[in-house]
């Protein structure tokens, strides 16, 4: 079978050099047949200017960026699912608030990153549960060389003030041993400034109220590498801290100046690749997550000064483990088994004397995925687990200082998927999947009795079943000529069992197993090189959604595009020029509000003139275009960046 131009040439349908990364950053648990074809690069990232993940995601075909203006939080849909129904897994190990499920990934600097990896049709079961719409995978990037390190600094510029900055570092050795790795990093935002003529909030400007941000990070990475054998320890803490600005649209809201002093995250965990023979493999995982957020809510610019407003805070934490037994049974057959278990707790508390609710989830998956060579052009690889969940403890504190016990309750589900590959000419790949996959309900959508910023009661449904996806997806990739590939996916997938909030009167409401979603789209890529110069790419991606129930989804264009351009037209000089575009899209399920449609133009220039060292200087939009992810809250301006870094 073509293994080897199989490996090398089933990259992404997109904008970049979209080389596969090193095999060592990739943690993902699959067969070699299911592994992903959606990678960027770390070197993609700095071309691309992308500081953040969720921006770098955005980057890859069927990936949108999904904007909550109200929180200032940033997450992605894949292929029109949200971040509740498609985990993230940083190094294998999932991470996520476990009460919402939700996570600001414009949190987590991209500093450190080996590679971003997305599973969108064909996803791996032997990963876990709750892979309804797919995976995202974030890697870090082990150390290659005996000695290495890098020292980098860079200042912005918007509205002729300093406006935000970054630096990092990170060294590492490594030997036949092992290797060991310190890396820290810190993004610090003073404010965001806005375009020439864009809405303004009362009181502003140019400058967005309450706009600041200061993401910090730190970690450790030891690695154990006896023979063929690898046991990895991590360590790796986030300390954030984050503004949201007021509503600045046409609708009448009362504008929220909210502030998160803590958006903190604390991970330590262990994977472990041991070959118990020839033929076997054990793959092994374990980890502890820790999440703490505090949020002070004022509700006007007089609160906010006066600091009059409200609290809330979290304290959760999420303990889990994992094997893999991995079976070679011929040179192109596998056979392999996961079991995972994981623990959440949620402590929260709404005033800093008060009593805390505490909440404790338990979920186990058990997997099985057959990868089989039919012939030397034909693979098929087929998975199915069985997942649960048991609601061990809820209890929160009423009005008259009273307990609300919950009672346990259990939840299971049970998934599959098959892929077939054909390989009808060398470096080609006609793929075809189905899918029947779940996710289990969050605890806050089950356990919530408030909506406040809506002033509402919801009434708590303990017994909320699963959502569920049934999906089809025909991908294609092909070589056009040396240098040139081109990639089409389609893609038809129904979410049914989709939980929404069913209003009961003007001030009640409960999430229900009410729903059902159609999502149909279209992915196309292409991308070369021109002589020895220059390389190109265009990613262009078409999404359409149904709602049985009456509403709109929120924060999904229709139609996406992005491309670039690398240009490199003398010894040590880099020049990247990338545009993303994208359709409107709707910022409220009513559908009375909408986010315009925008294009922006990004500029990179990199100096490099040798010794390690090299200058960089951007532009991101650079034609000062304005533009909202979400109606009423508009994003940043021109950006100018400059910096310099030191590689050893």
């Amino acid at each position: 079978m073509k293994r080897n131009s199989l490996r090398l040439l089933l990259a992404m349908p997109l904008i970049i050099t979209m080389a596969r990364a090193d095999d060592s950053t990739i943690t993902v648990w699959a067969t070699p047949a299911a592994a992903s074809r959606d990678i960027i690069s770390s070197e993609t990232l700095n071309d691309l200017e992308k500081h953040d993940v969720a921006e770098a995601l955005s980057a890859i075909g069927g990936v949108t960026l999904d904007k909550s203006g109200a929180r200032n939080e940033l997450q992605v849909r894949v292929r029109g699912f949200d971040s509740r129904q498609v985990p993230v897994y940083y190094d294998g190990v999932p991470i996520y608030v476990p009460y919402d499920g939700n996570l600001d990934l414009s949190r987590f600097l991209t500093f450190g990153v080996g590679a971003l990896e997305v599973s969108k049709g064909y996803t791996s079961l032997l990963q876990g549960p709750n892979q309804m719409g797919g995976a995202i995978n974030i890697t870090s990037a082990p150390p290659k060389k005996p000695l290495e390190g890098k020292i980098g600094y860079r200042q912005g510029w918007s509205r002729s003030h300093r406006n935000i900055r970054e630096s990092n570092a990170a060294f590492g050795i490594k030997n036949d041993n092992g290797f060991l790795q310190l890396s820290a990093s810190q993004l610090k935002r003073d404010f965001i400034a806005l375009p020439h003529g864009a809405a303004l909030a009362a009181g502003e400007n140019g400058r967005r109220s309450n706009s600041a941000a200061d993401d910090k990070k730190g970690a450790i990475r030891l690695g154990w590498t006896p023979g063929d054998d690898q046991y990895v320890f991590s360590w790796s803490k986030q300390d954030g801290e984050k503004q949201s600005p007021p509503y600045a649209g046409t609708d009448s809201q009362t504008p929220r100046y909210w502030q998160w002093p803590q958006y903190n995250k604390e991970s330590l965990y262990y994977q472990g690749n041991t070959h118990i023979a020839d033929k076997l493999t054990l793959k092994s995982r374990l980890y502890h997550d820790v999440f703490t957020n505090t949020l002070l809510m004022y509700n006007s610019a007089a609160a906010l000064s006066k600091k009059q407003g409200t609290y809330s805070h979290y304290d959760d934490y999420s303990d889990g483990g994992g094997l893999q037994l991995s079976l070679d049974l011929r040179e192109s057959d596998s056979l392999a088994f996961a079991a995972h278990w994981k623990k959440d707790v949620h402590r929260q508390k709404s005033g800093k004397n008060e009593a805390r609710e505490r909440y404790e989830d338990r979920t186990w998956s058990l997997a099985t995925e057959y990868q089989r060579a039919i012939s030397d052009s034909l693979d098929i690889v087929a998975g199915i687990s069985y997942d649960w969940r048991d609601s061990v403890e809820g209890y929160r504190h009423d009005n008259s200082d009273g307990l609300i016990h919950y009672d346990n309750n259990t939840q299971r589900a049970f998934n599959w998927q098959v892929l077939t590959k054909y390989y009808p000419a060398p470096g080609d790949t006609l793929s075809f999947s189905l899918y029947d996959r779940s996710r289990f309900p969050t605890l806050k959508e089950r356990y919530t009795t408030t909506r406040p910023a809506y002033s509402q009661t919801s009434l708590v449904n303990p017994h909320l079943k699963p959502e569920r996806a049934r999906g089809v997806d025909l991908s294609w990739d092909r070589e056009i000529t040396a240098g040139w590939r081109t990639e089409a996916s389609l893609y038809y997938h129904r979410v049914s069992d989709a939980i929404l909030s069913k209003t009961i009167d003007a001030q009640t409401l409960q999430n229900r197993n009410s729903g059902r979603v159609d999502y149909r789209g279209l992915d196309i890529g292409l991308r070369g090189k021109i002589g020895d110069y220059a390389e190109l790419g265009v990613n262009y991606s078409l999404i359409a959604n149904s709602v049985k129930e009456t509403g709109k989804i929120i924060g999904l264009p229709g139609q996406t595009f992005t491309g670039w351009l690398n240009l490199m037209p003398w010894q040590g000089w880099r020049v990247s020029l990338s545009e993303e575009a994208r359709s409107y899209s709707y910022s409220d399920s009513a559908g009375e509000r909408q986010a315009a449609g925008f294009a922006l133009t990004h500029l990179r220039l990199v100096y490099s003139p040798g010794y390690g060292l090299s200058f960089n200087t951007a532009v991101t939009n650079l034609f000062d275009k304005k533009y909202a992810l979400t109606e009423g809250y508009p994003e940043s301006g021109r950006q100018y960046w400059a910096g310099v870094e030191y590689v050893f």
